[in-house]
């Protein structure tokens, strides 16, 4: 590989050619393999004014194109990125003389990022559509329901609830008073109230008032709980009764 060193054999030979003592060269450094980063820290005086030279030359560019030739220099660097694009996905990554193998690794990442980038952005657009349409989809079958609902209920309208009136074919006593004038607090009534509506907590009228509320007790069942407690209290004296009889007798 180009990044290793040659054999040991190899760089014996290349020496016994090469000679001993000789005289550096011009452009010693330049070619000699050292790594890039050594190469940047280095070289940075140079590669500062590089930079600052560009920076002018884009500055004086800008100011002078103006409508049309921006959008030249603009559809020419647009080219310029799309043939960089097509030159790196044609060329192989391959390690440069001189070049660790963290700095390739870096511009390996460097190079597959966008891709990966499309990818991810890709797979999260699908995603989403998905889930977008599986909620339009649960709204459609929400609406087409309430529509069904809706039209059941108009169809067939509610039955209320009606209790049925005990007096119905009875004559009434007191007679019927209809009248527009707003009840007040002392106004007699012509007839009990009816109630159409059960109340909280009502019983049914098929119940009826003569049925057995909680907590309270026929006279049998009061006789039975005294003889039950009568019982009860016999046993607990008996049993108090032994105690204190073997008590006597242990002592």
């Amino acid at each position: 590989m180009p990044h290793k060193r040659a054999k040991f054999s190899v760089r014996q030979n290349a020496r016994k050619q090469r000679g001993d003592n000789l005289a550096p060269q011009k452009e010693f450094l330049s070619n000699e393999l050292i790594p890039k980063a050594v190469a940047r820290v280095l070289n940075a005086a140079t590669i500062r004014e590089q930079y600052k030279l560009k920076k002018r030359k884009l500055e004086d560019d800008n100011e002078q194109k103006q409508g049309s030739k921006c959008r030249r220099l603009d559809d020419d660097t647009n080219d310029s990125k799309s043939r960089r694009k097509e030159v790196r996905a044609t060329s192989k990554l391959t390690i440069k003389p001189g070049e660790s193998i963290q700095h390739f690794n870096r511009r390996v990442e460097d190079d597959m990022r966008p891709l990966v980038k499309a990818a991810v952005q890709s797979s999260n657009a699908t995603v989403r559509n998905a889930v977008k349409g599986e909620r339009e989809a649960k709204l459609v079958k929400k609406a087409k329901n309430s529509k069904n609902d809706e039209k059941s209920s108009k169809t067939a309208p509610k039955s209320p609830l009606t209790i049925p009136d005990k007096h119905a074919n009875k004559a009434k006593e007191f007679l019927t008073h209809s009248s527009s004038a707003p009840r007040r607090l002392n106004d007699i009534a012509q007839a009990p109230p009816e109630f159409k509506r059960l109340p909280r907590g009502a019983a049914a009228p098929d119940q009826g008032l003569g049925g057995k509320h909680d907590g309270v007790l026929s006279m049998a069942q009061k006789q039975l709980m005294e003889k039950e407690r009568e019982k009860a209290i016999a046993k607990y004296r008996e049993m108090k009764s032994r105690q204190r009889n073997k008590m006597n007798e242990e002592d």
